[in-house]
Order: structure tokens, then C-alpha cells, then sequence
């Protein structure tokens, strides 16, 4: 080989060499300059982990700032998905559901549902105990991936009262995690899920925040670089009245135990009290009994369990029947019919009715109260003695005089077969007024002689009863609208918004929803008969010795239900003082009898402990508080 081919060897090796490092130098300068950050960014997110902090949840108080729902700390476990693989994903998944006492198919679940990103921790069981956690730490050198943080659960100091109200929380759907998704929740995130945990979930839910952790090879924390705090959820403070709402709660259980145990109504195990302030449409206190524990709805260890029991439970706890609850009204619906044939000219304050029982129709049960002699019709009555002892001869002939259409319109007037407006999850009922269009479209598959309207079928109406459906709240705000003789306002459960330093962001104004039209004639004839319901009335027994001279009026309501289909409810509304209204008290109990066995009683032991304030220093007791059970 000569000198020439040598040299020319070594040039096109030059060259090579040139080329080649000039390509590994090209190729560095992209991987370095062009793509330097997208390296840096994968580098760093195999050592540095975002740690999501969850936001502290708005805690609900009473109008009193009595705490109905708060936060308390507790231990969650977050896994970080990306660092598990192959045996080392089945031994931490192992080890970790017998720590936890979970299966491996529900460790599964929750990694399913959260992950979003290999390297962001997913929450896989908050609230664990505190020995679960010490075992936890003395092992996490076996647990690689596997985390223990600090986090606020939520916890209802009161149990299981205001339960329909405040509602209770748990793991998100994957229905709402979907429709959520834009909000920033995570699969295992809890959510409000009914009550005004689930109407206020975005104000009291709160902004996350979070850390940036350096971590090892093991993914155990080094050192926090970067802090984003948390911004808590706003607190709700409601109009309710956590001494009223108890009592109310304790009047009804009491009330539907002492009328079991007399023997005859053994089927009464549910009702709903309301108390609300008629001046603004506050409410005060709603019960819906039975009710359950939002603590054990929102514990990971009991919620199948106990949610299985109460979906079991035949008196429906889960049911909110203040508000989803549709029941004929019985004779407290007659206010309504007074009114209607008043203002209709249908009658007049002075007119004598003769009831003697025996109708266009045949004969109707419809006895006096009066001993004198037993079982006598009542005979001549006027409007005011027909509301005192709840005449049917009376009402029924009214509800002729006036039509189904005339009396159909006044009942619409008075708020029945709307909303109220109260906000809720879920939301409330709007109930039935019927009339011969609805009666034709509800019955439009049945033979023609059953879509007919009869006057039978008004004459039912007019006394509270037949196809007329309504709801606790709607007939609370209906006697609202009897104590203030016309305005009835919204109802609302929250006074006002706020954040946790005490600034208010939303206030709640009363608002009129509607007027019931009647002259002065008319609304003194009305309430000069449910004062003598309370006084000498179908409401008198569960009356005697009101310990307080505060004049009262109410009407009792008793519901027959059809064969089969159990003891009749029954209804007591009323308000006092009636000349300067403070509080409407409406009382329901499902299979309870007439009204003044288990509604009246009620009534009486939650207005004697709202007066008992006004009248009595604190500490002292009077010695007239005779409550009749």
C-alpha cells in the first residue's frame, strides 16, 4: 500500500470521525437546548412528587353558632401507582390490604378510580386508626409508594340530629366524578351526597392546595420544596335552632311511642314536625323521623353495612318526608275551604248551618264532639263552630256551594301544587291539586266513567281528603300564610354565607313567595275558629293548662286511609301569640289517629319549650308544665 492510498485512509477516517462526533454533538445540543426542559421536567418528576393537600370542608353551625357539622384531623394512606410494578406492585398491594383490612379487588377499585397520573398519590383509606398507622410506619421500608398524611374528615358533633337537613357525605359516584371532572375532583375524593352538604357542595367544598415533595428512589419523602396552601371552604349558618330542633325530634319519638303503647295505633313509627318563624320564613326546626347517622353514612368501616340496614328499614329513613312526603291533608286543609266560600260569597260569618248528618248523598259519619247527647249530629253551626269542631256536614256542603274549580283555584291561592322555593337535595315535592283536567289526563286509559269529575269527589276535597296531596312543608307554609292572614314567605334552612375569617358573602333576605287574598271578615272568622279549636275544640285536651298566657291557634287533621291500608294519620298545625305571630308548629304522624292524639300533644310540648324562654328565668321551672301524651 503506498504513501497516497495511506493518506487518503486516514482522511476518509478523519472525516468519519468528524461526522460522527459531530452528530453526537448535534444530538446532544437538541437533547440538551431544544429539549432540555421537557428532560428536566421527567427528571425532576422522578424525584420530586406533588402531594395534593386537601382543602378543610366549611363547617355548618345554628343560628346560634352551635356546630352541626365540623372537620377533624385524621390519617389517610396515599399509593403512588408509578412506583409499583410487577412483584413488587403484588407484594405492597398484599401487605397493604391486611394492613388496612381491605381486599386487594378494593385497593384495585380505588387505584382505578383515582389515578390520573402514575407519580400523583392517590388516596386509597382515610380515618385510619392510629395503630393501623404505627404498623404502617414500622414496615414502610417494605411499603414502597405507600404514604401516611394528615387530613380533616368530616364528623357531625350532634349524631343524628337535623339528619335530612345536613345530609351526609361520601366517596364521590363515578356518575359525579364525570360530570365534576372540570372542578378538580379526584376519584377519591368524599362529596356531599345528600341534605345541604350536597345543595352547598362547591361553597363548602374549599380550594386544594398542595406540596412539592423531593423524594427517594423509594419514593419516600427528603424535603418539601414548594408549599401551595389550601383555601378552606366557606361555613354555612342556618336558621335553625339546635334546642328547638331537638325538641322537636324528642317531642315526635316520644309522642308516636306513648300513642303505641295505648294499644290501638301500633303502626305509628313515623312523622315530621316543622317550626318556622313566620315573619320571614325561617325555619326553625325540621324533623323527619326516623332519622339516621350521617357519622356511620361517612365511615369507610360502617357505611355499607348501615346504608343496607336503613335502605331495609320499611319506615324509609333515608326519606326526607318533610319535603318528598305526599299526604292528604285531612280536616286541616279546612282553613282553605273557609276562606275560598267566604270570599266566594258562599256563605257569611252569620249564617246557621243545620248539619244533620245526612247529606245529598246519603248519610255521613260526622259526630259532635259534645256529650249532650252522645253521638248527636252537630245541628245548627256557623262557619266558626264548623272550624271549632271540624263539622264534614258543613265543609261538604261548602265545597258543593263552591265547585271544584273555584275551590281548586283558592288551593293553588294558598301555595298547594307548587313549590315553596325551599332549597334542598333532593328537592321537594309540588303535590296534587286535582280538578276534572287533571282527573281526565290522570285517568285518560280508564274507561270514560272514571275520568268524569263527581261532586262526591269535591266534597272529599273540601274536607282535605281525596285525590288532594300536599307536603309537611307546603302546609307549614300554608299556615304562615293563616298567621300573617296573607303573606307567606320562602321558606330557608340557611340565614347566611361566610368564610372562616368571619366575612359574609351571601346573605339570605325574606322574600314573599305569595298573598292569600281575604278581607279582615274573613281572616277574624277563620282564626277566631282554630283559637277555639286549642281552647274548647277538637285540640282542647292537648291543650289544658297551656302554662303560659299566649293564645294559640291550630286545627287538627285526620286522614282515613283506604282498606288495607292502616290506621289514619294524623295532622295538627297552629302558630302563636295569634295576635302578634312568632312561630307556625306543624306536626304529622303517619298511622297516628286524629290530630289531637299525636299531632296536638306534640305541638304543645314544642311551644311550651319555645315560651318557656320568654316567660321563666333560666334555671327555673314552672310548676304548671303538665304535658299530655
Amino acid at each position: 500500500m503506498n504513501n497516497k492510498t495511506r493518506v487518503e485512509r486516514a482522511r476518509i477516517l478523519g472525516w468519519c470521525i468528524i461526522l460522527v462526533f459531530s452528530l453526537l454533538s448535534g444530538r446532544l445540543w437538541y437533547l440538551q437546548v431544544v429539549q432540555g426542559q421537557k428532560y428536566a421536567a421527567m427528571a425532576d418528576g422522578n424525584r420530586i412528587r406533588w402531594v395534593r393537600a386537601v382543602a378543610p370542608r366549611g363547617r355548618i353551625f345554628d343560628r346560634y353558632g352551635v356546630p352541626l357539622a365540623t372537620n377533624r384531623a385524621s390519617f389517610t394512606v396515599s399509593l403512588m401507582p408509578g412506583s409499583l410494578d410487577g412483584e413488587t406492585r403484588e407484594h405492597v398491594l398484599t401487605r397493604l390490604s391486611l394492613l388496612l383490612g381491605l381486599t386487594q379487588e378494593e385497593l384495585e377499585d380505588a387505584i382505578t378510580k383515582g389515578i390520573r397520573y402514575p407519580y400523583e398519590p392517590i388516596r386509597v383509606m382515610q380515618d385510619v386508626p392510629a395503630e393501623t398507622v404505627v404498623a404502617l410506619e414500622e414496615q414502610r421500608f417494605e411499603l414502597p409508594g405507600v404514604m401516611v398524611e394528615m387530613e380533616e374528615v368530616r364528623e357531625y358533633p350532634q349524631g343524628p340530629l337535623a339528619s335530612h337537613v345536613l345530609g351526609y357525605m361520601a366517596p364521590i359516584s363515578p356518575e359525579l366524578l364525570s360530570a365534576w371532572s372540570s372542578q378538580g375532583y379526584y376519584g377519591s375524593d368524599y362529596v356531599g351526597l345528600t341534605g345541604l352538604e350536597r345543595l352547598y357542595e362547591f361553597v363548602l367544598r374549599g380550594e386544594d392546595g398542595g406540596n412539592q415533595v423531593e423524594v427517594t428512589a423509594l419514593n419516600r419523602p427528603v424535603q418539601i420544596l414548594n408549599r401551595t396552601p389550601t383555601i378552606p371552604g366557606s361555613d354555612l349558618i342556618l336558621t335553625l335552632d339546635r334546642d328547638l330542633q331537638a325538641l322537636a325530634e324528642e317531642a315526635l319519638t316520644e309522642q308516636l311511642a306513648a300513642v303505641r303503647a295505648q294499644g290501638k295505633y301500633t303502626d305509628t313509627y313515623s312523622g315530621v314536625v316543622i317550626v318556622l318563624n313566620p315573619k320571614t320564613g325561617a325555619i326553625l326546626a325540621l324533623a323527619s323521623m326516623p332519622g339516621y347517622d350521617p357519622n356511620r353514612l361517612s365511615d369507610a368501616a360502617e357505611r355499607s353495612a348501615y346504608y343496607l340496614e336503613l335502605s331495609r328499614d320499611k319506615q324509609k329513613p333515608l326519606f326526607n318526608k318533610a319535603l318528598q312526603g305526599l299526604y292528604s291533608p285531612g280536616s286541616a286543609f279546612k282553613p282553605v275551604t273557609a276562606i275560598a266560600a267566604l270570599e266566594e260569597g258562599k256563605t257569611t260569618v252569620k249564617e246557621v248551618f243545620y248539619a244533620d248528618d245526612i247529606g245529598p248523598f246519603g248519610i255521613k259519619r260526622c259526630w259532635t264532639l259534645r256529650n249532650t247527647p252522645p253521638l248527636a249530629p252537630h245541628g245548627n253551626i256557623t262557619i266558626v263552630e264548623a272550624i271549632k269542631e271540624s263539622c264534614n256536614d258543613f265543609f261538604w256542603e261548602m265545597g258543593l256551594r263552591l265547585g271544584i274549580e273555584a275551590l281548586a283555584q283558592h288551593t293553588r291561592e294558598a301555595g298547594f301544587g307548587s313549590y315553596t322555593g325551599l332549597g334542598m337535595y333532593p328537592s321537594e315535592e309540588k303535590g296534587v291539586v286535582p280538578d276534572p283536567e287533571w282527573k281526565r289526563q290522570r285517568f285518560s286509559k280508564r274507561p270514560r266513567s272514571e275520568q268524569v269529575w263527581y261532586p262526591m269527589e269535591t266534597m272529599d276535597m273540601a274536607i282535605g281528603q281525596g285525590f288532594l296531596l300536599v307536603t309537611p312543608l307546603q302546609m307549614a307554609t300554608f299556615y304562615m300564610g293563616l298567621a300573617n292572614r296573607g303573606p307567606i314567605y320562602v321558606p330557608h334552612l340557611v340565614e347566611k354565607v361566610q368564610r372562616p375569617t368571619g366575612e359574609v358573602v351571601e346573605i339570605t333576605e325574606p322574600k314573599v313567595a305569595r298573598e292569600i287574598k281575604a278581607s279582615p271578615a274573613t281572616w277574624d272568622a277563620v282564626i277566631r275558629g282554630m283559637v277555639q279549636v286549642v281552647e274548647s275544640g277538637t285540640g282542647a285536651q292537648a291543650f289544658r293548662r297551656f302554662p303560659y298566657p299566649v293564645k294559640i291557634a291550630g286545627k287538627t287533621g285526620s286522614v282515613q286511609l283506604g282498606p288495607g291500608q292502616g290506621d289514619a294519620h294524623g295532622w295538627f298545625c297552629g302558630f302563636a301569640p295569634v295576635d302578634d305571630p312568632e312561630i307556625v308548629v306543624v306536626a304529622f304522624a303517619e298511622h297516628g289517629g286524629g290530630g289531637g292524639v299525636a299531632g296536638g300533644p306534640i305541638v304543645r310540648q314544642i311551644m311550651e319549650g319555645y315560651f318557656r324562654k320568654q316567660f321563666e328565668p333560666e334555671g327555673e321551672e314552672s310548676p304548671n308544665l303538665e304535658r299530655t301524651k
